[in-house]
């Protein structure tokens, strides 16, 4: 069963779209009780939330919830792993999940057959990994997942002096190698 594309409104209602759990190739929508999502992203069958806190909802037969097990979570979850940072990016490819936090720290989870968690190995993982660094501390601006790849867009580290920001994309894909390109 595939989770919908999810769409956050001015009052942090998130709105799915498609066949789910929550409705059947209906538009539907929900709010987390005591929180206001401002992030989200869809895996093809998982969806993630951001709240400062990562919750994450749907299938889990790879681990991409990060919840340590592989049952399904049918509504969000806090994933207790991401407790003692906050979370400010996540992409979901189609059964792995990429994060990072406001200390820059990159953490994935889930499927990693073609190595797309950027681990150095090919083993699947149930629960949040922390990434060896990639980026000499360049403020990571965005995370993007695929179905067998991950890619970090990173800006200029502090103190650098540029007319045009400079920017540098990583991808994880197959035999564990981190390809960097910097425009």
């Amino acid at each position: 069963e595939i989770l919908p594309q999810p769409l956050l409104n001015e009052k942090g209602a998130i709105f799915t779209f498609g066949k789910s759990n929550f409705a059947d190739n209906v538009q539907s929508k929900f709010w987390l009780k005591n929180d206001h999502a401002v992030k989200i992203a869809c895996g093809e069958e998982h969806t993630a939330v951001i709240t400062g806190r990562l919750l994450m909802l749907g299938c889990n037969e790879w681990g991409q919830l990060g919840l340590g097990q592989q049952r399904a979570a049918f509504t969000p979850t806090f994933v207790k792993a991401s407790k003692s940072e906050r979370v400010k990016l996540v992409a979901c490819g189609r059964d792995h999940t990429i994060i990072c936090t406001c200390e820059r720290n990159v953490y994935v989870t889930g499927r990693n057959q073609k190595g797309q968690l950027g681990l150095g190995h090919r083993d699947d993982t149930t629960l949040f990994q922390l990434m060896p660094p990639f980026c000499d501390h360049a403020p990571i601006k965005m995370l993007s997942a695929g179905c067998s790849t991950s890619a970090a867009l990173t800006g200029k580290r502090r103190g650098e002096q540029c007319f045009l920001p400079p920017v540098s994309c990583i991808s994880f894909s197959l035999h564990h190698r981190v390809s960097s390109l910097r425009l």
